[in-house]
């Protein structure tokens, strides 16, 4: 087995705040990953808008034919919006929506790579999909991603059905490292303790209460951020 210096490369691809230098910014999340395992890039959401979300792929130095995955959280524009450019400009790529999703995903794109997930499943070595989670209006899931010291990075959409459902299925697991990602309406905060990353962003309610309460370990997150776990 390789050594491996991180195994994890997360780079921000899409929110609407505090943007780096020629990065562009747009409503919506998105997260382009490199998995120092299998040496591939998988996308977990697409943002509202592809020309944006090419742009800011582009800006990293990564072809769009390059990516393997794209996971998607739940069908939302803010989530979605941008697939139909990547599945332009990547015929090939493999597709995770949620199963209550699929039929919706499979009409509109007509693409034969998309998959309906309902449970926790392995796409390639160290990089699981949670399985969905039923919220009030919409099923959702989320992206886990299994350092080499068997702890959890989590990205997380809207976390629409509750941040915790996620946060206690990877823990069910293993510890929980991270969670970078849209909080929403999220305030059972004692869910946080423990997390040494907080990267809370996109449509987080409680951001700054977040923020004030988990001072060291809140990180903020930016378009053209890049991070290494």
């Amino acid at each position: 087995m390789k050594k491996l210096k991180h195994s994890f490369e997360i780079g921000i691809v899409y929110d609407d705040k505090c943007p780096k230098p020629d990065f562009l910014t747009g409503f919506g999340f998105s997260a382009l990953v490199y998995n120092n395992f299998t040496e591939n890039y998988s996308l977990f959401d697409t943002g509202g808008k592809g020309d944006i979300l090419v742009h800011n792929i582009n800006k990293f130095n990564v072809e769009i034919s390059n990516i393997k995955n794209v996971i998607i959280s739940h069908n939302h524009h803010d989530h979605a919006g941008g697939l139909a450019r990547i599945l332009q400009k990547n015929p090939s790529i493999q597709v995770y929506v949620p199963m209550d999703d699929f039929n919706a995903f499979s009409k509109v794109f007509s693409h034969k790579h998309i998959h309906g997930v309902s449970e926790m499943i392995e796409i390639e070595e160290n990089l699981f999909i949670s399985g969905q989670f039923k919220g009030s209006f919409n099923s959702e899931q989320s992206f886990f991603l299994k350092t080499k010291e068997n702890e959890f990075i989590i990205l997380v959409g809207c976390a629409h059905p509750g941040l915790e459902k996620f946060i206690i299925k990877a823990r069910n697991i293993s510890r929980v490292r991270a969670i970078i990602g849209g909080f929403h309406g999220f305030k059972n905060f004692s869910y946080l303790k423990g997390i040494e990353f907080i990267g809370a962003c996109h449509c987080s309610k409680y951001y700054n209460f977040i923020r004030e309460t988990f001072p060291e370990q809140f990180k903020r997150i930016c378009v053209g951020d890049y991070f290494f776990f």
